[in-house]
């Protein structure tokens, strides 16, 4: 791919490199990436990414958050005398201008960063040993960040995990009923709005400050983390959700998805089983690292946590089936109505094995 766009926007960052070629790179749905090889073979290979403004709608606020969480993690690896650093943390070139952008004729934003070579991406955890390992990832780079104020950062998607705000949006959308779907679902309503004391709980804590404001990953999927051929973890990527939140919410998101053993549009809802095996691995790996700077009233949480996203992304698939499907891409009719009932189903196995998972985090 020889579009000289692409050749033009490298050239206006603050870096001297020959390119080789620059090809698309990967199958995000968010945003556009390219491959920018560069010659000779030894020299490092660079990503350059326009970022989803319409989702991203404060690109360099954004981006000051990545550079503030990027370089407070590069200081603490040097002061280590950690080896190969650039393998370890996110390097992001600044332009010419001193932005850590470009932008383009048509006002995209355009990001450089160094790419990880040699390196691998896990798709779906198999084994609890990845869950572990995962785990132990994650509470390391929260660990990394934990002496770093929250307050430093903006929120990149405001409210994105505020249950309050949430809920306010849920019972907005059944007062408008836009799509006139709301009495053939009252039962499903009320599975939720009952729960909205306790589930509200986790933002009342933020509010009043019984819960540290910490900074968060915020997309805790596996493919979210560089393993080296060794399969140790090296990197921590995608850092555009990163911003001011609890540390709950990243154990709590990675449990919704890691601990079912069903997919979250599972229509069969006799397939929806708590993965104890996986639930209890990624605790045991996650607190190795979380546990030196989380407060007791976190670690006790740690369980809630897991019911309290899978009771906000049914509320959050769910108001958009009764908004008329305008936010989630849906691949058939009714699928928000399908994810929605699976992740209710979730949170109800997961209230079923309440007992299981505060043990294990007492025994972790």
């Amino acid at each position: 791919m020889n579009n000289p766009l692409f050749r033009e926007l490298v050239s206006n960052f603050d870096i001297n490199l020959t390119i080789k070629e620059i090809a698309a790179y990967g199958t995000g749905h968010i945003n556009d990436t390219y491959l920018v090889k560069t010659i000779p073979e030894e020299a490092p290979d660079y990503m350059l990414q326009r970022k989803n403004h319409k989702i991203f709608k404060n690109v360099p606020g954004m981006m000051k958050n990545i550079v503030i969480t990027t370089d407070h993690i590069r200081r603490k690896l040097i002061a280590e005398g950690v080896a190969e650093v650039d393998r370890k943390v996110m390097t992001y070139i600044a332009a010419k201008d001193g932005q850590m952008f470009v932008n383009d004729a048509e006002g995209n934003y355009w990001t450089l960063f160094q790419f990880i070579a040699d390196c691998r991406v896990v798709e779906n955890i198999q084994r609890p040993e990845q869950a572990f390992r995962a785990a132990r990832a994650f509470g390391h780079f929260q660990q990394q960040l934990a002496d770093l104020s929250g307050e430093m950062l903006i929120e990149t998607i405001p409210n994105f995990h505020n249950g309050i705000s949430r809920l306010n949006d849920f019972k907005l959308s059944i007062s408008q009923d836009i799509a006139e779907r709301v009495n053939e679902n009252q039962l499903l309503i009320n599975k939720i709005l009952d729960r909205s004391t306790e589930m509200t709980a986790l933002q009342r804590g933020l509010n009043d400050k019984t819960l540290p404001l910490r900074i968060t990953h915020n997309d805790t999927k596996i493919n979210n983390i560089l393993f080296d051929q060794d399969n140790n973890a090296l990197c921590i990527i995608d850092l555009d959700t990163v911003m001011p939140g609890s540390a709950l919410y990243d154990f709590g998101d990675a449990i919704r998805t890691l601990g079912n053993k069903a997919p979250e549009d599972e229509p069969d809802l006799e397939k929806i089983v708590f993965n104890q095996e996986i639930y209890e691995a990624f605790t045991q790996g996650y607190l190795s690292e979380a546990k030196t700077f989380l407060t007791k009233a976190e670690i006790d949480q740690l369980p809630f946590s897991c019911r309290y996203m899978a009771w906000e992304q049914a509320m959050r698939f769910f108001t958009d089936y009764l908004n008329g499907d305008t936010y989630y891409k849906t691949d058939y009719e009714g699928h928000n109505l399908v994810r929605t009932k699976a992740q209710i189903r979730y949170l109800e196995v997961l209230e079923e094995n309440r007992a299981v998972m505060e043990g294990i985090v007492n025994k972790s």
